[in-house]
């Protein structure tokens, strides 16, 4: 068991991870209420949160995990599977980590528009959650398969195959044959996390592990990757909610 601390581009700590050998466990890290007078480890439909006082050490709030940690694993276990978000008007989503808000409209089909930032339905569509799931998914076919060609032109490193898929663990792969997958659900995240996690599949193209040269190539494409790999650790698993299948 190892625990490791992530800090933003600041070098703040904003979170602190978990891991085992088949499991890794995410803390965000919150600010303490002025009035607070003691470490609080609590879970909520984010996942896992620590606040503490001002004025404790990080040592202090390590003892509290490390004290946690079969609770830690337990609830893990038993709760944090993210839970699909259903859709229906007036909803956020996010595309390209920006707020959307979804509406219904009298066209035939179901469009973005990026300079209101709404994404329009029909009002007679039979399912308004899966004609925004269809929709974003089809952004995301373009957007991503474009993304990564840019990169691996920009790099040199071209994949036989890039594909665009839903898979439910993972942001992305490479296989042994060069073929790339992209996760769909990465339209929602900010470019510069696309990016990085393209540059992270391409750069498997020659090293197909994660050893010390696979982060050097890793950082010559992209100086500052560890501020993007933050914001998935810290975000990634409310990306998940949005699930073309699930039905109430």
């Amino acid at each position: 068991m190892d625990l490791k601390i992530v800090r933003n581009h600041r070098g703040q700590i904003v979170a602190c991870e978990l891991q085992f050998d088949h499991e890794s466990i995410l803390i965000r890290v919150r600010a303490g209420r002025p009035t607070q007078k003691r470490i609080v480890l609590r879970a909520d439909d984010r996942g896992f949160s620590v606040s503490a006082p001002r004025w404790t050490t990080w040592k202090d709030v390590e003892e509290v995990i490390l004290q946690n940690i079969s609770w830690l694993r337990e609830t893990q276990a038993r709760t944090f599977v993210a839970t699909p978000q259903r859709l229906k008007v007036g909803d956020e989503i996010r595309i390209l980590g920006r707020s959307y808000v979804v509406c219904t409209h009298a066209g035939p089909r179901a469009e973005i528009d990026h300079v209101r930032r709404l994404v329009r339905v029909p009002e007679r569509a039979d399912d308004l959650h899966e004609q925004v799931c269809r929709t974003l998914r089809d952004l995301a076919q373009t957007y991503l398969s474009d993304r990564a060609a840019m990169w691996a032109e920009k790099t040199r490193l071209r994949p036989a195959m890039v594909t665009i898929r839903a898979q439910r663990s993972r942001w992305g792969s490479c296989s042994s044959k060069g073929n790339v997958s992209l996760n769909w659900r990465l339209i929602q995240a900010p470019e510069g996390v696309i990016d990085y996690v393209i540059i992270h599949e391409l750069a498997h193209l020659v090293h197909m592990n994660h050893g010390p040269a696979f982060w050097e190539l890793v950082a010559r494409m992209m100086p500052g990757w560890q501020a993007q790999r933050t914001w998935l650790r810290l975000h990634g698993r409310e990306l998940f909610r949005l699930d073309p299948e699930e039905k109430t």
